[in-house]
């Protein structure tokens, strides 16, 4: 689902309409969060200019005055709300997404000016979320930042970041990366900036879409920058394939790979035929280890149901030697499961508790799904203009690359000073003639005793002893 939250300092601008309603065309827009609509509840505004033709559901609530006002349009098809909770400062529309049968919360807040009463908004946004069951996401205009480095120009108290960043880690929010832009906002003459709009949404969402996206559009008829929620990913092709070292562990796996290398052929280029054998061999080993996983499940499974049909049968009588012995080997086959999945957690997340075998499978997916999000790239500002085209950004990077591995002087000075010591052919050539057995001889008869040890106690006093039988390994 794609969500659009854009403050428009009113709405009764034909330009803001037209505006509006051709990034929604543009960008397949689901849901639209508008803040400071200045429509009061007299007003009488048709909202179908934004959304066009097509059929969408409102919910607003009116300014007081020509201060705030809120308003929210979505597509029906995509989501279905049960019920609405309204306030002069915010708009929940609880519900759900049918095509996925998700349970979804979608909050579009217009903060207050006033610290104190965005204060007193943190704490009734964090009991509404305490008491509402699904997913959330919080979007639109909060004026607040979260540090120092999201204002430009523009006072920073510490103090109210603080509030918010407490609320925000209190309701168990995160936020994906923002692209397109560093700050959301400018002021009338330009020389203010600051990052008060945002997309904030829960651990769960972002566990389910942890490749979504977040763009700060161009801003045209508004002082503050649109704001895009795409959970849709770009393509940029195959994704890496990554193989883990528990693989390595699995018997017969390292033969069969290396019987696959063997019996791979191909006719063509060898760069082509490089990547051709990658690419069959990535899918060769998938389907092995596809097939593994089957395996080992069922093995896992019957395993554990096997233990405790054992420990069941031992509460009526004594388990002979058969028995103790299968117990056993069913023991072993857990426990070398579990280990090749904590082998497995511990490669794909870098965090200090995995490696010391924490097992919070909570936090553990936090942090993978953080780092998918952080590490993913979706747009490129190239020549100031932000561009998330796979294509472009591929031939970006590799031109970005190209220049820098590539030779600036076609020709390079040749050095003609005089009297600069130099090696002769002979001595050129002495240096990459490889040592004698005599050579080798005597650099281990100029150490003295245990100086460079080896492993398990072999040091170069059991090399002198037994000179003669390594003469061979050298030669």
């Amino acid at each position: 689902m794609n969500c659009l939250s854009v403050n428009l300092r009113g709405v009764r601008d034909s330009r803001k309409v037209d505006w509006v309603r051709g990034i929604l065309t543009s960008y397949g827009v689901h849901f639209l969060a508008i803040q400071e609509t200045k429509l009061g509840p007299s007003a009488n505004f048709m909202f179908n200019g934004f959304w066009g033709r097509s059929a969408f559901n409102l919910e607003i609530v009116s300014a007081e005055g020509r201060s705030g006002g809120l308003a929210c349009l979505w597509n029906p098809g995509m989501f279905v709300c049960d019920y609405v909770i309204k306030d002069r400062q915010f708009l929940v529309l609880s519900g759900s997404l049918p095509q996925l049968g998700v349970k979804i919360n979608l909050v579009n807040v217009y903060a207050s000016n006033d610290a104190a009463v965005r204060r007193l908004l943190w704490d009734r946004l964090l009991g509404i979320k305490n008491s509402i069951q699904g997913l959330w996401v919080f979007m639109g205009d909060f004026n607040e930042v979260r540090e120092e480095s999201e204002r430009f120009n523009s006072e920073f108290s510490a103090s109210n970041a603080e509030s918010f960043n407490q609320f925000i880690l209190s309701a168990g929010l995160t936020e994906y990366q923002m692209g397109g832009g560093r700050f959301t906002y400018i002021s009338d003459r330009g020389d203010k900036l600051s990052k008060l709009d945002r997309f904030l949404v829960c651990l769960g969402f972002m566990e389910k879409w942890p490749t979504a996206s977040v763009l700060a559009l161009n801003r045209e008829v508004s002082d503050h920058r649109p704001l895009m929620l795409t959970t849709t990913p770009s393509d940029f092709g195959h994704i890496p394939f990554r193989c883990f070292n528990s693989w390595m562990e699995i018997p017969g796996f390292l033969d069969l790979v290396k019987h696959w290398c063997i019996e791979f052929s191909f006719n063509g280029p060898a760069d082509l035929a490089l990547s051709v054998k990658l690419r069959w061999l990535k899918n060769k080993i998938k389907a092995w280890i596809k097939e593994e996983r089957v395996r080992t499940v069922g093995i896992y499974l019957s395993s554990k149901n096997r233990i405790s049909n054992l420990e069941k049968l031992a509460e009526t009588r004594t388990l002979d030697v058969r028995e103790l012995s299968e117990r056993a080997e069913c023991i072993n086959n857990v426990l070398e499961v579990d280990r090749r999945k904590l082998l497995d957690s511990r490669q794909k997340s870098r965090a200090r508790w995995a490696l010391e075998g924490d097992e919070n499978s909570a936090f553990f997916h936090n942090i993978i799904n953080s780092n998918i999000s952080n590490n993913r790239i979706n747009g490129l500002m190239i020549d100031g203009v932000w561009c998330s085209d796979p294509v472009v950004i591929k031939e970006a990077f590799f031109d970005f690359f190209s220049k820098q591995f590539t030779e600036p002087l076609n020709v390079r000075p040749s050095i003609s000073s005089l009297g600069l010591a130099s090696l002769s052919a002979v001595e050129a050539d002495a240096i990459i003639q490889p040592f004698s057995v005599t050579e080798i001889k005597e650099a281990i008869w100029e150490c003295v005793g245990d100086r460079a040890p080896g492993p398990d106690g072999f040091n170069f006093k059991f090399i002198k002893r037994n000179w003669d039988s390594f003469q061979g390994d050298f030669i």
